[in-house]
């Protein structure tokens, strides 16, 4: 596979997140809040403007296995960005098109610093939606042009001591919304305290149910785990990879001891499949799959898996994957001065 650079001397990038544009394939968030297009093809970058990133606190790095930073999502277009910052409350949306800042985010302040900032945009009924906590246990969906919130809905915290209807006991983290944007992976955590990946049907949730990511019918929790800082990507929509395969013991109240690995597991039959158990040489950093394929940053190495076989085909050996930008085809590793990429076969 052919390795290619793309050299950066702007500030230092932050970030990136695939894109499928006129003027290129790459968003690109950077030190001094500049947001920019890249042409992967061209090389060409173009800076799209630029916004204030509010200072941000970190007193313990590292802690809860979480990688407290700005994080970068984009609609599938490109005509938005979403600027969160891993482990604390704030954020912003940004309409590129024209260039204005058209939300402000704010996740809570409990216990923000165990999760990444839970927001990702997707598609519904053709348009543009942006899902984001607005609190610890509770998500909300808005449109992202206009700041409408879609689902208001009534209280989901203690009011006067008492406990409303619908009530959540669970702190929202990173969300994946499944290829078609029909299903929501939710890596939460319960108090223990332990991970508890969860699905549900996003679609229902905007169309019928604004309860739905409460207790709706859909939602299925997959494990139960000490740690939840975990990579995950989908597969399709009825597959996903959960980085880590131990298991939480409920006598012990701990992890099961388990190799580094994958758990793949079927979001939609549950228990009636046995989950798929691909065991790795490390601990996976990132995960990320074309359907075909599974990709695995390990260390400083990725490595990729055929999902038909089981086999490990081959290891970019340096070469630590940070995106995958799956209508290029391509796996990117973003370094603060350098774009690295890779085609794929």
């Amino acid at each position: 596979m052919n390795e290619s650079t793309l050299e950066w001397s702007g500030p230092d990038l932050l970030d990136l997140a695939p894109v499928a544009r006129a003027d290129g394939d790459l968003l690109a968030l950077d030190a001094s809040g500049g947001l920019h297009c890249i042409d992967l093809r061209s090389g060409q970058a173009t800076r799209l403007g630029a916004v204030e990133l509010p200072a941000q606190t970190i007193e313990n790095p590292g802690a809860f296995g979480l990688d407290s930073r700005w994080r970068l999502h984009a609609s599938a277009d490109g005509e938005f960005a979403a600027l969160v910052f891993d482990g604390g409350r704030q954020g912003l949306v940004v309409d590129l098109a024209p260039f204005r800042v058209a939300l402000r985010l704010d996740g809570g302040d409990y216990y923000q610093n165990t999760v990444p900032f839970s927001a990702c945009f997707l598609s519904f009924q053709g348009d543009t939606v942006l899902v984001h906590r607005t609190a610890w246990n509770r998500l909300d969906a808005s449109d992202p042009r206009s700041g409408r919130l879609l689902t208001a809905r009534g209280p989901t915290s203690y009011e006067n001591g008492e406990r409303p209807p619908h009530y959540l006991d669970y702190f929202h983290g990173l969300l994946r919304p499944s290829p078609s944007g029909t299903l929501l992976f939710d890596a939460g955590w319960v108090w223990q305290p332990a991970g508890v990946p969860c699905v549900f049907d996003a679609a229902a949730w905007l169309a019928s149910n604004v309860w739905e990511s409460e207790d709706g019918a859909s939602k299925r929790r997959l494990v139960l785990r000490d740690d939840w800082n975990l990579p995950a990507c989908w597969i399709d929509d009825d597959h996903i990879a959960l980085g880590g395969i131990a298991q939480w013991d409920e006598e012990e109240a701990e992890n099961v001891a388990a190799p580094a690995g994958v758990r793949i597991v079927d979001v939609r039959q549950g228990t009636l499949t046995p989950d798929r158990i691909v065991v790795t040489s490390a601990e996976p950093k990132e995960l990320f799959s074309d359907g075909r394929s599974l990709f695995a940053t390990l260390g400083g190495d990725t490595a990729i898996w055929s999902l038909g076989s089981g086999e490990c085909v081959t290891v970019l050996s340096g070469f630590a994957a940070t995106h995958h930008h799956p209508r290029c085809r391509m796996l990117l590793q973003a370094l603060p001065r350098r774009i690295r990429f890779v085609a794929l076969d």
